[in-house]
């Protein structure tokens, strides 16, 4: 078999399609089979490159990650403290159209066993250092006061990313989950969710998992973000909502 001379160019065409499959015909309801029809490719050139749908779904999000550059602008924020760059963050990953149109691509098979592992492994191994690195700046500054940074870190992103993303069965449910993080959250020493982003959970809540089945509703209406589920340490990785 000829030697592919553009693996870049093969592998951005990937996920190009794969994306636009995803949004089209939902991403439980696309298979293999449907992005090499669409590519004009053999499976094994796929697979080349991605070793499951799962996998073209991550690379997905890795690359929202490493373009996303209002992030680094955060980070590198001088005038910000350490809790104000974690609200900031929180604020823009909940309401920033890029990521909204990621995390609309899986609302409905959120308990796909592979899914919930992949956001397992990137809460703790991923988001989970990210944040522990801005609750130590915040430490430094006087604007935090958690007592054992790594562990908060990774059981934060656990809650929000599967307890409160996951398994909530209604907004109710939803909300009540975010308030009593809130209270868990304000007393260990990271009062970051202020009442304009829990009013942003809700509208996340609204748009992304009250109906998976349904077309994205419009941008108006959506709480602004000054700036939010965590990035990686150094970029970042997924984050629910």
């Amino acid at each position: 078999m000829a030697r592919n001379k553009y693996p870049e160019e093969t592998v951005k065409k990937i996920l190009d399609v794969s994306h636009r499959l995803f949004r089209e015909k939902g991403y439980d309801h696309t298979t293999i089979q449907d992005i090499t029809d669409a590519l004009g490719m053999s499976k094994g050139a796929v697979y080349h490159h991605f070793k499951s749908k799962e996998d073209i779904l991550d690379k997905l999000t890795d690359r929202y990650y490493d373009e996303m550059g209002w992030f680094r602008g955060i980070r590198l924020d001088s005038s910000l403290t350490g809790l104000e760059k974690v609200r900031q963050v929180l604020l823009r990953l909940l309401s920033d159209p890029g990521k909204l149109d990621l995390d609309r691509l899986t609302s409905s098979t959120a308990m796909d066993p592979k899914l919930l592992t992949l956001t397992l492994r990137a809460s703790v191994a991923d988001s989970g250092p990210f944040l522990e690195a801005l609750i130590r700046e915040g430490i430094a500054d006087g604007s935090i006061a958690v007592a054992q940074p790594k562990e908060f870190s990774e059981a934060f992103m656990i809650l929000m990313n599967l307890w409160v993303g996951v398994f909530s069965s209604t907004r109710e449910d939803f909300m009540s989950k975010m308030h009593f993080l809130k209270d868990l959250t304000d007393h260990m020493g990271l009062p970051v969710l202020d009442d304009h982003l829990l009013s942003v959970c809700q509208a996340y809540y609204e748009r992304i998992l009250s109906l998976p089945s349904q077309p994205p509703p419009p941008e108006e209406g959506m709480p602004s973000a000054s700036g939010g589920a965590l990035p990686a340490q150094g970029e970042a990785h997924r984050p629910g909502p």
